[in-house]
């Protein structure tokens, strides 16, 4: 059986704000599966930016303007800390 997806407003954020990198806006809509792990593709992307920017880097999901789940990644860090809210 296929699993559902979801689709959520997203974003990378350094010091509280949006994450802009030569022009380009790190904000926009991401199609995610549903399950246990359904927000592990936004962990990683914020891990490969924390790498290359060198800084923690908050991301963030929402669904319908209501957060459905955040998380934060240091440059060096392996962990999870991802959090459904």
């Amino acid at each position: 059986m296929r699993r559902k997806t979801h689709e959520y407003d997203t974003e990378l954020r350094v010091d509280g704000q949006v994450l802009v990198l030569d022009g380009i806006s790190y904000r926009g809509r991401t199609v995610l599966r549903e399950g246990p792990d359904q927000f592990a593709p936004l962990e990683r992307w914020a891990k490969g930016v924390a790498e290359a920017v060198g800084e923690p880097v908050t991301w963030r999901a929402s669904d319908r303007g209501e957060p459905a789940a955040r998380g934060t990644v240091r440059p060096g860090e392996v962990s999870q800390n991802r959090r459904a809210l």
